[in-house]
């Protein structure tokens, strides 16, 4: 079983330092869960694009894998999830076949591909009108060879199952389900009473818990969100998604220093992590440790070029704050180029044009983000 669940909130400029985001799916949507958090210690709250742009986009890709890298009859599973608001969205495909995800708003999703004994791999999807086609259509290839796909899946742990997975009833994991169905028609406060059914018949059920954490951070109560998180943890100490979703719920409520040793620790259990990276890179951003967020900030750009924790925004601040304004002209134009369509694309151009004027009239610029 995967594991998901993460946030995120758009970027706040012209402030000293920044904020990040969180997201469910049983498995799946755990590790999600944690990729939003990242986002919301650096950001502000902002109109999504669902709001500003009502018209509905659809996804479709292929995933090429190599040759017999599935067994015959087996398929991918592929969940997108939303980042800017509870989204959580399921389809299978044949390697090489076309797959389709139908009627999404607009904004920048996270897609978890499972491939069969292989493993999982996350990637930052962004479903905008500037890469759709006149029929609202964006559409991926995913090409991995061996070399590719062995570093990017994550092998997903196949043993035991846990007593307290065994112990979680049917009827939870039912209230659990229709919650995921409902979030898929945008119906997130019907997610809600299904998964607060589900704690309520196994309180156990951290997966429920940290789903509910995800949809509080993604409205901004994180005071809800931490404690959903605690809980979660409490049921399963060694869990992954609910320990990044905590980070960032912490960095989200301004207590980056707190939030600093458990970032830390999720980034030690899973260093593959684009968003474990990610929010370590802010966390340490924010505590003013900029060179050990240079370092983290770009291993997240390397993971994840398009990753909606935004590492550009962040690496371009550090940059100006140390006067390298080519450096920081090149993270904010690598930031349009994969978010055209961003709520800040606006404010990025008009940075990109201060620094640039900056340049040309004293040769050094003393922009901050």
């Amino acid at each position: 079983m995967g594991d998901h669940s993460a946030l995120m909130i758009p970027v706040r400029f012209r402030e000293s330092r920044i904020s990040t985001p969180v997201w469910p799916n049983q498995g799946r949507w755990l590790v999600f869960c944690l990729l939003l958090l990242t986002v919301s210690v650096l950001l502000t709250v902002r109109p999504t694009r669902a709001e500003e742009d009502p018209r509905r986009l659809e996804f479709r890709g292929r995933v090429v894998l190599p040759e017999r890298t599935l067994s015959w009859g087996q398929h991918l599973s592929l969940t997108l999830f939303g980042v800017e608001s509870p989204f959580v969205a399921q389809t299978s495909a044949r390697a090489g076949r076309e797959f389709r995800f139908r009627n999404l708003y607009p904004g920048t999703y996270s897609l978890s591909i499972h491939v069969p004994r292989a493993g999982e791999i996350l990637q930052t999807i962004v479903i905008t009108p500037s890469f759709a086609d006149e029929k609202g259509r964006v559409e991926k290839t995913f090409l991995f060879d061996e070399q590719s796909l062995r570093s990017k899946a994550r092998p997903i742990p196949r043993g035991m199952v846990s007593v307290r997975e065994l112990s979680i009833s049917a009827k939870a994991r039912k209230e659990y389900q229709e919650a995921q169905k409902r979030l898929q028609r945008y119906d997130v406060e019907g997610a809600i009473e299904h998964l607060q059914k589900a704690v309520e018949i196994a309180p156990q059920y951290m997966e429920a818990l940290n789903n509910l954490g995800t949809i509080y951070y993604q409205r901004r109560d994180y005071s809800a969100a931490e404690q959903y998180f605690q809980q979660a943890l409490a049921e399963d100490p060694e869990a992954f998604a609910p320990l990044v979703n905590l980070g960032a719920a912490l960095l989200a409520a301004g207590r980056p220093e707190e939030a600093l040793k458990i970032n830390q620790r999720a980034q030690e259990v899973r260093p593959q992590d684009a968003l474990a990276n990610a929010q370590l890179g802010l966390n340490y951003f924010l505590v003013g440790e900029d060179d050990e967020a240079i370092r983290f900030l770009d291993r997240t750009k390397e993971l994840d070029p398009a990753h909606f924790s935004n590492p550009q925004i962040s690496l371009a601040r550090i940059y100006l704050q140390r006067s390298e304004p080519e450096a920081a002209l090149r993270e904010l134009e690598d930031f349009l180029e994969r978010h055209p369509d961003s709520p800040n694309a606006a404010e990025v151009r008009e940075m990109i044009e201060q620094i640039q004027h900056a340049e040309s009239s004293s040769g050094t610029p003393r922009l901050t983000l």
